[in-house]
C-alpha cells in the first residue's frame, strides 16, 4: 500500500485534468502537464501518482503548509491588502 489515498481525478472535455484529494480540489493541470498526467496515471499506481503531482507524498506536509503562524511575513497576516471597514446598518 502507498502513502498516498483519498486522491481522485476528473478530466474535462478541454483537456484539462483535476485533482480532488477528500473531495477538495489539490490541483488543476491544462496542456501538457495535463497529458503527461493522464500518461502517468495509467502507467502506475494511480493514488501514488495523484499524490506526486499535488506535492503530498504521505511523508511530510507540503512546503510552508505547517508550523508557520500569519505574521507579518506571511500571505494573509499584515491585513494592509484589505484594511478593515466599518460598516453600518442601512434603514428604511
Amino acid at each position: 500500500m502507498t502513502g498516498a489515498e483519498g486522491f481522485d481525478y476528473r478530466t474535462r472535455s478541454n483537456g484539462e485534468a483535476v485533482i480532488f484529494h477528500h473531495g477538495k480540489l489539490a490541483k488543476m493541470m491544462r496542456d501538457e502537464e495535463a497529458k503527461k498526467f493522464l500518461e502517468d496515471v495509467k502507467a502506475g499506481d494511480p493514488q501514488e501518482v495523484m499524490g506526486n503531482y499535488v506535492g503530498n507524498d504521505g511523508q511530510a506536509p507540503k512546503p510552508g503548509s505547517a508550523g508557520k503562524s500569519a505574521g507579518p511575513d506571511s500571505l494573509h497576516g499584515n491585513g494592509e491588502a484589505h484594511p478593515n471597514k466599518d460598516f453600518r446598518r442601512k434603514t428604511g
